[in-house]
């Protein structure tokens, strides 16, 4: 599970640093602390942390605490693929949505269902991932 870990370790640094780069961000741009709570740049970091991080985590514990964890190694490692892509992807919607926000020029129709429907198709990316890492934990029982 040293993998979970080395995961949990990379998904922590970047939503530090994307909660730090938010902050300041917001704050060059001259946006007041409430402006800024309205844009989805500060989402990033609570979405790192929570859909990077603690799951990790809890899968690394988890798989400590039953020491047949990865019993379908294969489904484990789509599981692993899938949702890694669907967390980026997310985190890096939320990164182009946050930066539109920001901007000075007010996004038209088209650019907001580009956006809308990437988001949609990471999202669906997670739920699959999430499907995976179902199966995969009742292969284990």
């Amino acid at each position: 599970m040293k993998v979970c870990l080395g995961f949990a370790l990379f998904y922590m640094l970047l939503g530090l640093c994307l909660g730090v780069f938010a902050r300041e961000y917001t704050k060059r741009k001259g946006m007041d602390p409430s402006e800024a709570k309205k844009t989805n740049l500060m989402d990033l970091h609570p979405h790192t942390l929570i859909l990077g991080m603690f799951m990790f985590l809890i899968l690394s514990v988890f798989g400590y605490l039953s020491h047949s964890f990865a019993a379908d190694r294969a489904l484990f490692v789509w599981f692993m693929i899938i949702y890694n892509i669907g967390v980026l992807g997310t985190v890096f919607m939320l990164f182009v949505r946050g930066m539109v926000q920001t901007g000075s020029k007010a996004p038209g129709k088209k650019e907001n269902a580009a956006i809308s429907g990437l988001a949609g198709i990471v999202h669906l990316t997670l739920f699959v991932g999430l499907i995976l890492l179902f199966c995969t934990l009742y292969h284990c029982l």
